[in-house]
């Protein structure tokens, strides 16, 4: 065998392995889930439970929506809370099944709120450092505008003074008269 025989012994191997990597990355990667602290792959490893909603596409692919269980199968609610932030983010093989998912969510979500409700707010919320669980008790303020103002926070850096807060979607005047009295920075 010369050196064009070694050669295309080798190659033929090679690029079917190259493939095989290129197809596999791409059907990992290729249905987005959104996660505020879960690496890509921790969500890889989370067992279907951990899901709002699996839905099997035609050609049997699983398509998993709004991780909010970890792997033991316990809530966390920041998670809970990014994904309802984001829900509108998700793809869906059938209408039907978000509807589904949304419920599952937001009746997990109604729970934390009547728990974490009973109590008044009593202190000020640094908004430069409050976590998504701490945003939503804000009046006016759902998992939606959490997730913008922890988004813009990561993006422009803190808020140098509480009226920059208006400078996140979906804050107007009136939200922003709600939460005034409740808000302040470092």
């Amino acid at each position: 065998m010369g050196n064009q025989g070694w050669y295309q012994f080798f190659i033929g191997p090679l690029i079917l392995i190259t493939v095989f990597i290129i197809f596999s990355t791409l059907i990992i990667f290729s249905t987005p889930v959104f996660s505020e602290n879960w690496s890509e792959f921790e969500i890889m490893k989370l067992p279907d439970f951990s899901f709002a909603l699996v839905e099997i596409g035609e050609d049997g692919a699983k398509l998993k929506h709004c991780p909010h269980h970890d792997v033991n199968g316990k809530l966390d609610i920041e998670q809970l809370i990014y994904v309802l932030g984001t829900f509108e983010l998700e793809t869906w093989y059938k209408r039907k099944n978000k509807k589904e998912a949304r419920k599952h969510l937001e009746d997990h979500y109604q729970k934390f709120l009547k728990e974490t409700l009973k109590e008044p707010i009593v202190s000020s919320l640094n908004i430069n450092k409050a976590m998504l669980s701490q945003l939503v008790i804000l009046p006016n303020v759902g998992p939606v505008i959490a997730v913008k103002i922890l988004e813009y926070r990561e993006q422009q850096g803190k808020f140098e003074k509480i009226e920059d807060i208006k400078k996140v979607g979906g804050i107007g005047p009136s939200t922003f008269n709600a939460i005034r009295h409740y808000i302040k920075i470092d």
